[in-house]
């Protein structure tokens, strides 16, 4: 989560072991293992084709 509120969120993140990968807001997404994240609300439409691809893979798979 970028700016203001990487803090809250991060620093707890972090000390689990998850790395930060965005520095601002461009709607990126990214998929790790199953845990699929968005940048920021515009990452929502992505974000919804990349999790229906992934549940469509997992429906596939079985």
């Amino acid at each position: 989560m970028p700016g203001h509120l990487t803090w809250k969120f991060g620093e707890e993140l972090q000390a689990l072991g998850f790395e930060l990968l965005n520095e601002g807001i461009s709607g990126a997404v990214h998929k790790d293992g199953k845990i699929l994240t968005g940048d920021s609300p515009l990452a929502g439409n992505a974000l919804g084709q990349l999790a229906a691809a992934q549940a469509l893979a997992e429906v596939m798979a079985k």
